[in-house]
Protein backbone atom coordinates (compact mmCIF):
# COMPACT_ATOMS: atom_id res chain seq x y z
CA UNK A 1 0.00 0.00 0.00
CA UNK A 2 1.18 3.39 -1.09
CA UNK A 3 -0.36 6.68 -0.32
CA UNK A 4 1.22 9.56 -2.55
CA UNK A 5 -0.02 13.02 -1.33
CA UNK A 6 1.64 16.94 0.04
CA UNK A 7 1.81 19.48 2.27
CA UNK A 8 1.29 22.93 1.54
CA UNK A 9 0.37 24.59 -1.69
CA UNK A 10 -3.80 25.08 -1.04
CA UNK A 11 -3.33 23.72 1.92
CA UNK A 12 -1.26 26.02 4.23
CA UNK A 13 -4.57 27.90 4.69
CA UNK A 14 -5.08 24.72 7.09
CA UNK A 15 -1.99 25.66 8.69
CA UNK A 16 -2.80 29.78 8.53
CA UNK A 17 -5.89 29.19 10.41
CA UNK A 18 -4.04 27.34 13.16
CA UNK A 19 -1.45 29.67 13.55
CA UNK A 20 -3.68 32.63 13.56
CA UNK A 21 -5.75 31.05 16.44
CA UNK A 22 -2.01 30.68 18.73
CA UNK A 23 -0.52 33.76 17.87
CA UNK A 24 -3.76 36.29 16.84
CA UNK A 25 -1.88 36.87 13.72
CA UNK A 26 -3.70 36.18 9.91
CA UNK A 27 -1.36 35.20 6.86
CA UNK A 28 -1.39 37.00 3.79
CA UNK A 29 0.41 35.10 1.55
CA UNK A 30 1.48 34.78 -2.22
CA UNK A 31 3.98 31.67 -1.59
CA UNK A 32 2.82 28.65 -1.42
CA UNK A 33 5.43 25.73 -1.97
CA UNK A 34 4.57 22.04 -2.12
CA UNK A 35 6.51 19.40 -0.72
CA UNK A 36 5.49 15.75 -1.63
CA UNK A 37 5.25 12.96 0.97
CA UNK A 38 3.80 9.29 0.70
CA UNK A 39 2.85 6.97 3.74
CA UNK A 40 3.88 3.44 2.66
CA UNK A 41 3.08 -0.02 4.34
CA UNK A 42 5.35 -1.54 6.30
CA UNK A 43 4.97 -5.53 6.76
CA UNK A 44 6.58 -7.67 8.49
CA UNK A 45 8.17 -5.64 11.18
CA UNK A 46 4.73 -5.75 13.82
CA UNK A 47 2.55 -8.90 13.90
CA UNK A 48 -0.80 -7.39 14.70
CA UNK A 49 -0.38 -4.17 13.59
CA UNK A 50 -0.29 -2.30 10.72
CA UNK A 51 2.77 -0.24 10.00
CA UNK A 52 3.19 2.84 8.07
CA UNK A 53 6.06 5.32 7.05
CA UNK A 54 5.37 8.82 6.55
CA UNK A 55 8.38 9.75 4.37
CA UNK A 56 9.66 13.10 2.68
CA UNK A 57 10.63 14.30 -0.43
CA UNK A 58 13.27 16.55 0.96
CA UNK A 59 16.70 15.79 2.70
CA UNK A 60 15.16 16.96 5.85
CA UNK A 61 11.80 17.10 7.30
CA UNK A 62 12.55 20.70 8.72
CA UNK A 63 12.23 22.05 5.12
CA UNK A 64 8.33 21.88 5.99
CA UNK A 65 8.90 24.72 8.72
CA UNK A 66 11.16 26.90 6.94
CA UNK A 67 8.88 26.69 3.73
CA UNK A 68 6.10 28.12 6.00
CA UNK A 69 8.02 30.58 7.18
CA UNK A 70 8.93 31.97 4.25
CA UNK A 71 4.65 31.46 3.24
CA UNK A 72 4.17 33.75 6.13
CA UNK A 73 6.15 36.46 5.64
CA UNK A 74 5.98 36.71 2.08
CA UNK A 75 4.20 40.37 2.34
CA UNK A 76 6.66 41.77 4.52
CA UNK A 77 10.26 43.11 4.09
CA UNK A 78 12.29 41.48 5.25
CA UNK A 79 16.17 42.15 5.90
CA UNK A 80 17.27 38.94 8.05
CA UNK A 81 16.19 35.42 8.91
CA UNK A 82 18.04 34.03 12.47
CA UNK A 83 18.20 30.24 11.95
CA UNK A 84 19.01 28.03 14.79
CA UNK A 85 19.62 24.10 14.83
CA UNK A 86 21.47 20.99 16.12
CA UNK A 87 21.58 21.30 11.60
CA UNK A 88 18.82 19.85 10.18
CA UNK A 89 16.29 22.97 10.56
CA UNK A 90 19.52 25.21 9.05
CA UNK A 91 19.80 22.99 6.52
CA UNK A 92 16.34 23.07 5.31
CA UNK A 93 16.65 26.78 5.63
CA UNK A 94 19.43 27.11 3.51
CA UNK A 95 17.99 25.36 0.92
CA UNK A 96 14.22 26.94 1.19
CA UNK A 97 15.88 30.65 1.61
CA UNK A 98 17.89 30.37 -1.57
CA UNK A 99 14.90 29.10 -3.74
CA UNK A 100 12.28 31.48 -2.07
CA UNK A 101 14.88 34.79 -3.06
CA UNK A 102 15.60 33.60 -6.25
CA UNK A 103 12.05 33.08 -7.66
CA UNK A 104 10.63 36.53 -6.12
CA UNK A 105 14.21 38.57 -6.80
CA UNK A 106 14.56 39.38 -3.02
CA UNK A 107 17.54 39.64 -0.85
CA UNK A 108 16.78 38.35 2.25
CA UNK A 109 19.56 37.06 4.27
CA UNK A 110 19.77 33.69 6.68
CA UNK A 111 21.95 33.59 9.31
CA UNK A 112 22.42 30.23 10.62
CA UNK A 113 23.95 28.90 13.83
CA UNK A 114 24.67 25.65 14.58
CA UNK A 115 26.81 24.08 18.04
CA UNK A 116 29.95 22.40 16.99
CA UNK A 117 28.61 19.40 18.51
CA UNK A 118 26.36 18.61 15.12
CA UNK A 119 27.61 20.73 12.40
CA UNK A 120 28.45 17.73 10.98
CA UNK A 121 24.51 17.19 9.69
CA UNK A 122 24.75 20.68 7.35
CA UNK A 123 25.52 20.16 3.66
CA UNK A 124 28.19 21.32 1.71
CA UNK A 125 25.75 21.43 -1.33
CA UNK A 126 23.18 23.89 0.70
CA UNK A 127 25.94 26.31 1.93
CA UNK A 128 28.49 26.57 -1.13
CA UNK A 129 27.73 28.88 -3.67
CA UNK A 130 24.65 29.95 -1.57
CA UNK A 131 25.25 33.72 -1.24
CA UNK A 132 22.29 34.04 1.06
CA UNK A 133 23.10 32.39 3.79
CA UNK A 134 25.84 33.22 6.26
CA UNK A 135 26.48 29.87 8.20
CA UNK A 136 28.09 30.08 11.85
CA UNK A 137 29.33 27.24 13.87
CA UNK A 138 29.18 27.48 17.62
CA UNK A 139 32.60 26.22 19.88
CA UNK A 140 31.63 24.52 23.01
CA UNK A 141 27.49 25.08 22.56
CA UNK A 142 24.97 22.92 22.78
CA UNK A 143 21.52 23.12 21.22
CA UNK A 144 19.91 25.44 24.15
CA UNK A 145 23.56 27.89 24.21
CA UNK A 146 23.21 28.08 20.30
CA UNK A 147 19.20 29.47 21.09
CA UNK A 148 20.17 31.94 23.93
CA UNK A 149 22.90 33.47 21.70
CA UNK A 150 20.32 33.54 18.82
CA UNK A 151 18.18 35.83 21.00
CA UNK A 152 21.04 38.04 21.74
CA UNK A 153 21.87 38.52 18.17
CA UNK A 154 18.39 38.94 16.76
CA UNK A 155 17.56 41.90 19.80
CA UNK A 156 20.82 43.16 18.63
CA UNK A 157 20.09 43.36 15.30
CA UNK A 158 16.57 44.61 15.47
CA UNK A 159 17.74 47.77 16.39
CA UNK A 160 18.46 48.64 12.71
CA UNK A 161 16.90 45.77 10.72
CA UNK A 162 13.88 43.82 10.41
CA UNK A 163 15.13 40.48 11.65
CA UNK A 164 12.49 37.41 12.44
CA UNK A 165 13.23 33.85 13.36
CA UNK A 166 10.76 30.59 13.60
CA UNK A 167 9.02 30.31 17.14
CA UNK A 168 7.63 27.18 18.14
CA UNK A 169 3.88 28.26 17.41
CA UNK A 170 5.04 28.74 13.99
CA UNK A 171 6.31 25.25 13.46
CA UNK A 172 3.47 24.25 15.17
CA UNK A 173 0.90 25.28 12.46
CA UNK A 174 3.24 24.35 9.96
CA UNK A 175 3.81 20.35 11.21
CA UNK A 176 -0.59 20.63 11.32
CA UNK A 177 -0.02 19.67 7.69
CA UNK A 178 0.99 16.43 8.65
CA UNK A 179 -2.65 16.03 10.72
CA UNK A 180 -4.36 17.11 7.78
CA UNK A 181 -2.69 14.44 5.05
CA UNK A 182 -3.36 11.11 7.77
CA UNK A 183 -6.76 12.56 8.53
CA UNK A 184 -7.11 12.76 4.35
CA UNK A 185 -6.13 9.34 4.38
CA UNK A 186 -8.05 7.76 6.77
CA UNK A 187 -4.94 7.46 9.46
CA UNK A 188 -5.91 10.04 12.27
CA UNK A 189 -8.72 8.60 14.34
CA UNK A 190 -8.95 6.78 17.50
CA UNK A 191 -7.48 3.39 15.88
CA UNK A 192 -3.91 5.21 14.67
CA UNK A 193 -1.17 5.91 17.30
CA UNK A 194 1.70 8.69 15.55
CA UNK A 195 4.96 8.25 16.51
CA UNK A 196 7.88 10.89 16.23
CA UNK A 197 10.99 11.60 18.16
CA UNK A 198 10.81 14.53 20.24
CA UNK A 199 13.72 17.24 20.88
CA UNK A 200 11.51 20.30 20.94
CA UNK A 201 8.56 18.68 20.32
CA UNK A 202 6.61 20.44 17.85
CA UNK A 203 5.71 17.87 15.33
CA UNK A 204 3.52 16.18 17.41
CA UNK A 205 2.15 19.55 18.70
CA UNK A 206 1.11 20.37 15.14
CA UNK A 207 -0.39 17.13 15.17
CA UNK A 208 -2.44 17.95 18.41
CA UNK A 209 -3.40 21.39 17.02
CA UNK A 210 -4.82 19.75 13.92
CA UNK A 211 -6.57 16.85 15.61
CA UNK A 212 -8.29 19.98 17.80
CA UNK A 213 -9.18 21.82 14.72
CA UNK A 214 -10.23 18.12 12.87
CA UNK A 215 -11.94 16.56 16.10
CA UNK A 216 -10.22 13.69 16.21
CA UNK A 217 -8.55 11.63 18.82
CA UNK A 218 -5.62 9.50 17.75
CA UNK A 219 -2.62 7.88 20.10
CA UNK A 220 0.91 9.92 20.16
CA UNK A 221 3.74 7.77 21.20
CA UNK A 222 6.62 9.94 21.48
CA UNK A 223 10.47 9.01 21.63
CA UNK A 224 13.15 10.20 23.17
CA UNK A 225 16.81 8.42 23.50
CA UNK A 226 18.07 6.95 27.03
CA UNK A 227 21.50 8.14 27.60
CA UNK A 228 21.62 9.71 31.07
CA UNK A 229 19.92 12.69 31.61
CA UNK A 230 18.39 13.46 28.10
CA UNK A 231 14.89 12.56 27.86
CA UNK A 232 12.94 15.62 29.67
CA UNK A 233 9.87 15.15 27.89
CA UNK A 234 9.52 11.49 29.11
CA UNK A 235 10.43 12.40 32.13
CA UNK A 236 7.81 15.04 32.76
CA UNK A 237 4.95 13.23 30.66
CA UNK A 238 5.63 10.12 33.47
CA UNK A 239 5.47 12.66 36.80
CA UNK A 240 2.56 13.85 34.93
CA UNK A 241 0.92 10.18 34.30
CA UNK A 242 1.43 9.87 38.46
CA UNK A 243 -0.46 13.40 38.97
CA UNK A 244 2.48 15.54 39.44
CA UNK A 245 3.78 18.79 38.11
CA UNK A 246 5.72 17.84 34.92
CA UNK A 247 7.71 20.92 34.78
CA UNK A 248 9.20 20.17 38.55
CA UNK A 249 11.64 17.69 36.68
CA UNK A 250 13.52 20.85 36.10
CA UNK A 251 13.68 21.96 39.96
CA UNK A 252 16.55 19.15 40.67
CA UNK A 253 17.96 18.01 37.26
CA UNK A 254 20.25 19.71 34.53
CA UNK A 255 19.52 17.59 31.42
CA UNK A 256 21.98 17.12 28.77
CA UNK A 257 22.28 16.73 24.92
CA UNK A 258 21.65 13.27 24.52
CA UNK A 259 25.60 11.52 23.21
CA UNK A 260 23.11 9.11 20.77
CA UNK A 261 22.07 11.77 18.74
CA UNK A 262 22.51 15.58 19.29
CA UNK A 263 19.98 16.24 17.10
CA UNK A 264 17.56 15.81 20.10
CA UNK A 265 19.33 18.33 22.26
CA UNK A 266 16.77 20.25 23.82
CA UNK A 267 17.14 20.43 27.44
CA UNK A 268 14.54 22.78 28.35
CA UNK A 269 11.14 21.70 25.85
CA UNK A 270 8.44 23.56 28.20
CA UNK A 271 6.63 24.68 25.23
CA UNK A 272 6.09 20.70 24.14
CA UNK A 273 5.61 19.79 27.80
CA UNK A 274 2.67 22.04 28.24
CA UNK A 275 1.09 20.76 24.74
CA UNK A 276 1.79 17.27 25.22
CA UNK A 277 -0.32 17.87 28.89
CA UNK A 278 -3.01 19.88 28.30
CA UNK A 279 -3.53 17.06 25.12
CA UNK A 280 -4.12 15.05 27.72
CA UNK A 281 -5.94 16.59 30.21
CA UNK A 282 -8.51 17.15 27.22
CA UNK A 283 -8.75 13.71 27.19
CA UNK A 284 -5.85 12.84 24.37
CA UNK A 285 -4.09 10.00 24.79
CA UNK A 286 -0.25 10.49 24.70
CA UNK A 287 2.99 8.45 26.40
CA UNK A 288 6.56 8.35 26.49
CA UNK A 289 9.14 5.93 25.80
CA UNK A 290 13.17 5.92 25.76
CA UNK A 291 15.20 3.76 23.44
CA UNK A 292 18.52 2.80 24.21
CA UNK A 293 21.98 2.42 22.14
CA UNK A 294 21.38 -1.54 22.32
CA UNK A 295 18.14 -1.25 21.15
CA UNK A 296 18.52 0.70 18.35
CA UNK A 297 21.84 -1.03 17.38
CA UNK A 298 19.74 -4.32 17.72
CA UNK A 299 17.31 -3.47 15.36
CA UNK A 300 19.34 -0.85 12.86
CA UNK A 301 19.46 -3.60 9.87
CA UNK A 302 16.20 -4.88 10.53
CA UNK A 303 14.78 -1.22 9.95
CA UNK A 304 17.27 -0.15 7.19
CA UNK A 305 16.34 -3.37 4.84
CA UNK A 306 12.90 -1.91 4.91
CA UNK A 307 13.84 1.45 4.16
CA UNK A 308 15.81 -0.05 1.33
CA UNK A 309 12.82 -2.06 0.15
CA UNK A 310 10.07 0.90 0.28
CA UNK A 311 12.30 3.16 -1.58
CA UNK A 312 13.60 5.48 0.61
CA UNK A 313 16.95 4.46 0.36
CA UNK A 314 18.29 3.34 -3.09
CA UNK A 315 21.12 0.94 -1.41
CA UNK A 316 21.59 -0.17 2.07
CA UNK A 317 24.93 1.30 1.72
CA UNK A 318 23.67 4.91 1.04
CA UNK A 319 21.12 4.17 3.93
CA UNK A 320 23.75 3.11 6.58
CA UNK A 321 25.49 6.64 6.26
CA UNK A 322 22.71 8.52 6.11
CA UNK A 323 21.65 6.69 9.26
CA UNK A 324 25.24 7.59 11.13
CA UNK A 325 24.46 11.11 10.12
CA UNK A 326 21.02 11.51 11.61
CA UNK A 327 19.45 8.45 13.81
CA UNK A 328 16.06 9.90 15.03
CA UNK A 329 14.38 8.87 12.10
CA UNK A 330 15.30 4.95 13.06
CA UNK A 331 14.75 5.86 17.03
CA UNK A 332 11.43 6.11 15.74
CA UNK A 333 10.83 3.24 14.41
CA UNK A 334 12.63 1.39 17.54
CA UNK A 335 11.03 3.22 19.76
CA UNK A 336 7.43 1.79 18.02
CA UNK A 337 8.88 -2.09 17.82
CA UNK A 338 9.75 -1.50 22.01
CA UNK A 339 6.38 0.05 22.47
CA UNK A 340 4.37 -1.95 20.40
CA UNK A 341 2.60 -4.03 23.59
CA UNK A 342 1.68 -0.86 24.78
CA UNK A 343 -0.18 0.89 21.75
CA UNK A 344 -3.39 0.62 21.80
CA UNK A 345 -4.44 1.09 18.43
CA UNK A 346 -4.57 -1.25 15.40
CA UNK A 347 -2.57 1.05 12.94
CA UNK A 348 0.60 3.21 14.07
CA UNK A 349 2.47 5.81 11.19
CA UNK A 350 6.07 6.59 12.10
CA UNK A 351 7.12 9.99 11.09
CA UNK A 352 10.71 9.25 10.01
CA UNK A 353 12.67 11.91 10.05
CA UNK A 354 16.07 11.04 9.58
CA UNK A 355 17.81 12.45 6.50
CA UNK A 356 16.87 11.44 3.21
CA UNK A 357 18.85 10.75 0.03
CA UNK A 358 19.85 14.91 -1.95
CA UNK A 359 19.98 14.86 -5.57
CA UNK A 360 22.72 17.25 -5.56
CA UNK A 361 24.67 14.29 -3.12
CA UNK A 362 23.50 11.23 -1.94
CA UNK A 363 25.65 11.47 1.04
CA UNK A 364 25.91 15.45 1.68
CA UNK A 365 29.62 15.90 2.57
CA UNK A 366 29.93 18.50 5.49
CA UNK A 367 30.00 22.21 4.94
CA UNK A 368 32.73 24.38 5.73
CA UNK A 369 31.72 27.28 8.26
CA UNK A 370 31.53 30.84 7.23
CA UNK A 371 33.08 31.63 10.90
CA UNK A 372 33.67 30.01 13.55
CA UNK A 373 32.95 31.46 16.73
CA UNK A 374 33.83 31.13 20.71
CA UNK A 375 30.25 32.38 22.30
CA UNK A 376 32.59 33.72 25.44
CA UNK A 377 33.50 36.11 23.37
CA UNK A 378 31.94 39.66 23.27
CA UNK A 379 28.58 39.67 20.75
CA UNK A 380 29.95 42.87 18.76
CA UNK A 381 32.99 40.50 17.67
CA UNK A 382 30.06 38.33 16.07
CA UNK A 383 28.59 41.17 14.55
CA UNK A 384 31.90 42.50 13.01
CA UNK A 385 32.77 38.91 11.81
CA UNK A 386 29.02 38.84 10.10
CA UNK A 387 29.70 42.01 8.44
CA UNK A 388 26.60 43.35 7.65
CA UNK A 389 25.47 45.79 5.22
Amino acid sequence: MLINSYIGGDKWKFSDKIYAKLTNKKVNSNYNPIISVFIKKLPGILPNKELFGFFWSTPTFKDTDSNYLLHTIDNEKIDYIVSTSSGNTVEGMARTIKNYNQEFNKNIIAILLVPELSAHKVSKSVIEDNPYVKYIVLKNSTLDSTRDLAKKLIKRLSNKYKVICAKADLKTAAYSQIGLVLNDNNLLNEDTCFVQTVSGGVGPAGLIESAYQLKTNHEILVIQPFNGKSAPIVDALNIHSKGGDPLSIFDDTDYVTSQIEPTLGSTKPYYAINKFTQWRENGGRIFPSVVSRDELARYKDKILNTLVEAGVYPTKKCGLKLFELEKSGFMAFTGAITSANRIESKNIVVNFTGRYPDHLSTVPIQASPHILFDPSEELKRLLSLLDLK
